[in-house]
């Protein structure tokens, strides 16, 4: 009753309004005022799951209202028009978006008419606007339906031929366990063609059930108006029927439209027809249609169509048996190659986009991701995927990758869009439906998750359990190898005592700063009397204070020993003072620092040689010779101190000409 009340007054509004009653000056702050109004509507309304005509009628009164009172067809907020058009288009049924707009021009019209202003070129453009774009939403809604029933036709075909989910043992019949011979290919093309030819039939048409829908799957005609595309809605009509009562019917004189039959697009006349669902372990998992024109069926014909429908149940079940078969086989040889791939190599980054084509090539799926897991500080990253932005790092406390740490278990989503389900990081959507993800596990540690993501629902099932945890397994075990050669290839880059890298992988380093043509400070420094500090204090203590040296500058630049008590640091992108900066501090900190062993405490210094590239040198040889000539400078001339060598020319017994130094301060 409040509907009817309500649509009576937008009459009635619509009355008034085209009559001029409402069309104002109203002050200019409206203009500001008016505008909010309407986007805030809008935006509510563009936000709803589900508009109602209702809604949208208040939306045009409103629209309408603030246009009439800010000068009718002269109002600058008539363009307003042109923007809500197209939401109300997108939201609304196509019928009621053209009930509205044809609504507002009437009213636009003939208020104008009334206030003797009429504006012909804007009442033009409005009606181009909505012809536009009432063609433009109707192209939309048509690619939509059509894509919207591909995907039906997509989704259903591969659910029809999906592996089985039973085993042989339950698809007993009369003459003992179907065949499972290897080289079993799918006959249901053939058969179709069979049970066509055998009946005479004008169309034979073999359908799938999926979920609210029959699609057709295969299909032979004689008629040239069948349309083998075809899906058919289950919301009623004579298949609904069919599969409540989970019976076969037989229409001898068929006098409805063809069009029922949901194959045929075109006038055509059927004299007969025969429908029976198919069932596999008493689950419906289609239909099988024959039509026939010039003749009628009988029940002889009845009896022998029931014995093919039975018929096309055990084919179905022995279809997926041997697409079962035939999966773990795959997965069986995608498992060797993935695994003869993943042990080639020893570095991890090289290793996961093997293990994510291994697992998109087996699943078949759309997307894969590993994220490394840190349970003590409960957080994941993201270390390789196919769409996520590696190093994206997420918490553990919601999400189903937290859940799987959680748990240390498997898990499968069919649809992901129920429940608002979270895959690792609320802020991060994730594009697809279907979700398997698994623990990547070495004894009791875990080393993360690899999870799969599929664009259609139900993709993965408990057979894709198994050969994920395999595979899973063999990338933890490579996923250790992996970890262990770094750590080995660490220690040999570094220096037993200090950590510090060691002097090959300070030359290293060095030629590829210089080969890239940065700009370098290297400092080369010694500690002064350190030989006192062994024959004073003993071997222990002169290793104490190279620790200690060590540790101070293990976090500035790249640190390495060079050898003894000498220790190196290249600073890369560094200007000269700020490597002369660093140098002076090194040592000014060290001079002053007291080294505790056992109940003594040590005092040492340093003498420090700094050599700028490529402002001293022009290779890695002259650079560290310049800093180690600066470093002895700075000894010879009083120690504990900083010497910067300057561009200059050598004399033959390579003395120095000239430094810079840097003294006790």
């Amino acid at each position: 009753m409040r509907i009817k009340i309500f649509y009576l007054s937008a009459i009635v509004y619509a009355v008034i309004s085209s009559i001029g009653v409402l069309r104002l000056q109203l002050p200019g702050y409206l203009l500001y005022v008016l505008p909010v109004a309407i986007a805030l509507f809008y935006l509510f309304y563009a936000c709803q799951k589900k508009v109602e005509l209702v809604h949208t009628t208040i939306g045009a009164i409103l629209v309408n209202l603030s246009v009439q009172l800010t000068g009718g067809l002269n109002s600058p907020l008539f363009m307003a028009y042109a923007i809500i058009l197209p939401i109300i288009g997108y939201k609304e049924k196509y019928s009621n978006y053209w009930i509205i707009a044809l609504c507002l021009l009437v009213v636009e019209t003939i208020a104008s008419v009334f206030s003797h202003e009429i504006i012909i070129l804007r009442l033009v453009l409005f009606a181009v606007v909505i012809i536009i774009i009432g063609v433009l939403i109707r192209n939309y809604s048509e690619n939509e339906a059509f894509l919207k029933k591909s995907l039906v036709k997509y989704e259903a075909r591969d659910e029809f031929f999906r592996p089985a989910d039973f085993e042989s043992q339950e698809i007993l019949t009369s003459l003992g366990d179907i065949d499972r011979h290897s080289g079993v290919e799918r006959p249901l093309l053939y058969y179709v063609k069979l049970i066509h030819n055998f009946f005479d039939a004008n169309t034979t048409a073999f359908f799938s059930h999926s979920e609210h829908n029959l699609v057709l799957v295969q299909g032979f005609s004689r008629s040239e108006l069948f349309c083998p595309g075809s899906v058919v809605s289950l919301k009623g009509g004579i298949y609904k029927q069919i599969i409540d009562s989970r019976k076969s019917i037989l229409i001898k004189e068929f006098v409805q439209n063809p069009d029922e039959l949901g194959y045929y697009k075109g006038e055509l006349k059927i004299d007969s027809v025969m429908i029976a669902p198919i069932v596999l372990l008493e689950k419906i998992e289609g239909v099988l249609v024959i039509d026939r024109k010039g003749e009628q069926f009988d029940e002889k014909d009845k009896e022998l169509f029931d014995e093919a429908v039975r018929a096309a149940g055990y084919f179905l079940a022995m279809l997926r048996l041997y697409e079962r078969q035939y999966r773990k086989s795959k997965d069986l040889h995608a498992l060797v190659a993935f695994a003869k791939r993943l042990h080639r190599g020893l570095d991890l980054e090289k290793i996961l986009p093997n293990a994510v084509s291994s697992f998109r090539e087996v699943l078949d799926c759309n997307d894969v991701s590993i994220a490394e897991i840190d349970e003590l500080n409960e957080y994941g990253r993201v270390i390789k995927s196919t769409y996520i932005k590696e190093n994206t790092e997420f918490p553990l406390d919601d999400g189903l990758i937290g859940f799987i740490v959680r748990h240390r278990n498997y898990i499968i989503k069919e649809d992901l869009s129920e429940g608002n389900l979270v895959v690792f990081k609320r802020s991060e959507k994730t594009r697809n439906l279907s979700f398997i993800g698994v623990p990547i596990t070495q004894d009791e540690a875990l080393l993360g998750v690899i999870w799969c993501e599929d664009h259609k629902k139900k993709k993965f099932n408990e057979d894709d359990v198994e050969p994920v945890n395999l595979l899973a397994s063999h990338l933890s075990l490579v996923w250790q190898r992996a970890i262990h050669h770094q750590q080995e290839k660490e220690k040999a880059a570094r220096d037993g005592l200090t950590g510090l890298f060691n002097h090959r992988q300070f030359q290293e380093f060095l030629q590829k700063e210089i080969a890239e043509k940065k700009e370098v400070v290297l400092l080369m420094f010694d500690i002064d009397h350190f030989k006192k500090v062994n024959d004073t204090y003993g071997h222990q203590a002169g290793d104490r204070v190279i620790k200690f040296l060590a540790n101070l500058i293990s976090h500035t630049g790249i640190a390495a020993r060079y050898g003894g008590e000498e220790f190196t640091i290249v600073l890369s992108n560094t200007s000269l003072k700020k490597g002369i900066d660093q140098a002076v501090r090194i040592r000014a900190h060290i001079s002053k620092s007291k080294i505790k062993f056992n109940d003594v405490e040590i005092q040492i210094t340093i003498s420090v040689g700094v050599a700028h590239y490529p402002g001293d040198a022009k290779t890695r040889e002259e650079l560290i010779e310049k800093a180690d000539n600066a470093m002895y400078r700075a000894k010879q001339t009083g120690r504990n101190k900083v010497v910067v060598a300057r561009t200059m020319e050598r004399s033959g017994n390579q003395d120095i000409r000239g430094s810079g130094e840097y003294g006790k301060m």
